[in-house]
């Protein structure tokens, strides 16, 4: 199916900032993108490649065509989500992406489209137009049939190298003690890949011969051609992609990732602060759209599963609590802007702040250095995420504490935070509960959280807070989050 005569008419439309991006067919090198920026009257060609040699590592032996299709779709989004600038308070972007694959009729028939249309929206916060073309291009090494060199039966899980992600590992390692992992990680940032790499490597010399992991990056040739968004709202959708079809290579129906509850729904602070860190990567209804588009595009029941979703983070971490490890939490990184130099984790961040909070509520002495503690102070007000976690830990208390009756318990939440209902609605089979006892788990992963936060507040309001002025300051984000 052909959009260009659509992308002509919509362009005119001035609501929109508008950029198309036409990919040459993706290879493992010498691949590229033309970039065009119809808001500035700029264009550009930049190269973008995949390395997916490690999807050679899996139980299948032939490659379906239509995999690749999905690990081309996922690094077209990535590359198109980093390049088109993205500002949170300005004109909503649109992006016309034309994409070589193997099956354009598969991917631009319906409900295909439709569904990955609505995923991208609802977690982009973007218009996504996509003309799949016909592929003309060698395979790439990876599609060649293989002899399978995996073991079966792996649990396959996503892998950042984040605090949720070694505590929830360990966790499973833990309850599952004759289970395999196979940990998938992707990006574009050798820090990052570096981390990983470290956090797993510990995680393997204490439970030797149970967990391999591989990444498949995704690179810009020149970065220096075009400023790339820092914050990159289909980070966790392409991840998602990408490990689902780790997952289906490895002749499984279910991608695992470790996230607790509180950081994967993310619930907005107050209305008027939806910006300030209202990622959707992990949310229930991310995960349960994308396994629908896998679902629909494989033609067979597939589904990403979180087993910590009516987990807190401190829960998550009980099991490196009884074990005494507190050894392991400072290989991981939380922080949401992370520093060249050290102290690299800020500490004041929501994530750094999430990630203190648990360890603290774990009873988990806290060796990481943050800047905010062992740093030089920082220039911009350390304290604006606190007051706002704050305030939404009032208000979450004051709801939950108006009835000991769940049923008007969860009218107070979802009258405030009504997606909580979205969620119970279209989630609720995929982790089978029925709606009432899903209510309820939530129910009792908030008030977790509240009564964690009541233990710990104080402890980590150090550094953040100037003492004269600090109640002055909170009150007034409980009144504001009160009104919003």
């Amino acid at each position: 199916m052909n959009y260009r005569p659509l992308i002509q008419q919509k362009l005119n439309n001035s609501d929109y900032s508008d950029y198309i991006l036409h990919f040459e067919p993706i290879v493992n090198s010498n691949g590229s993108v033309h970039f065009i920026d119809h808001s500035q009257c700029n264009n550009f060609t930049i190269g973008i490649n995949v390395d997916d040699t490690e999807f050679k590592y899996r139980v299948k032996e032939e490659f379906p065509a239509i995999v690749a299709d999905l690990i081309d779709l996922s690094v077209a989004i990535h590359t198109s989500d980093r390049l088109a600038p993205q500002n949170l308070n300005g004109k909503q972007r649109r992006l016309y992406v034309v994409l070589p694959v193997r099956h354009p009729e598969l991917l631009s028939a319906e409900p295909f489209r439709t569904k990955l249309d609505d995923l991208l929206k609802w977690a982009t916060d973007s218009e996504w137009v996509f003309d799949f073309q016909r592929r003309i291009a060698t395979e790439r090494l990876v599609e060649h049939p293989s002899l399978p060199i995996a073991p079966q039966g792996s649990e396959v899980a996503l892998w950042s190298g984040g605090l949720d992600a070694l505590a929830g590992l360990y966790t499973r390692f833990r309850m599952y003690p004759e289970k395999r992992f196979l940990l998938f990680g992707t990006g574009s940032n050798d820090s990052v890949y570096a981390r990983q790499e470290r956090v797993a490597t510990e995680i393997k010399s204490i439970f030797p011969g149970r967990s391999n992991l591989f990444r498949v990056p995704i690179r810009f040739d020149d970065s220096r051609v075009q400023r790339k968004n820092k914050l990159s709202r289909a980070r966790g959708v392409v991840f998602t992609l990408l490990g689902a079809a780790c997952a289906h290579l490895m002749g499984q129906k279910v991608l695992y990732l470790y996230e607790n509850g509180i950081g994967a729904i993310n619930l907005p602070y107050r209305e008027s602060a939806v910006g300030l860190d209202h990622s959707r990567s992990v949310h229930p209804l991310t995960l349960f759209m994308v396994g629908d588009v896998i679902s629909e595009l494989l033609g067979e029941e597939f589904q990403v599963h979180n087993p910590f979703l009516f987990w807190t983070k401190a829960e998550m971490c009980k099991a490196l609590a009884k074990d005494w490890r507190n050894d392991l939490p400072p290989l991981s990184m939380s922080c949401d802007s992370p520093h060249r130099q050290k102290p690299i984790q800020c500490g004041y961040c929501s994530s750094c702040l999430l990630r203190r909070q648990a360890l603290a509520a774990a009873s988990i002495e806290d060796k990481t250095r943050y800047v905010v503690l062992h740093g030089e102070r920082p220039v911009k007000n350390p304290s604006l995420y606190f007051l706002n976690m704050l305030a939404q830990v009032h208000t979450l208390r004051c709801l939950l504490s108006i009835s000991d009756e769940p049923s008007l318990q969860w009218k107070a939440l979802t009258g405030k935070f009504p997606v909580l209902d979205d969620i119970v609605d279209r989630s609720a089979v995929a982790e089978n509960l029925v709606p009432a006892d899903m209510r309820s788990h939530l129910i009792k992963l908030y008030q977790n959280y509240v009564s964690e936060w009541d233990a710990v507040e104080l402890e980590i309001s150090d550094g953040l807070l100037n003492k004269h002025s600090n109640q002055q300051e909170y009150s007034k984000y409980v009144v504001s989050a009160q009104q919003g």
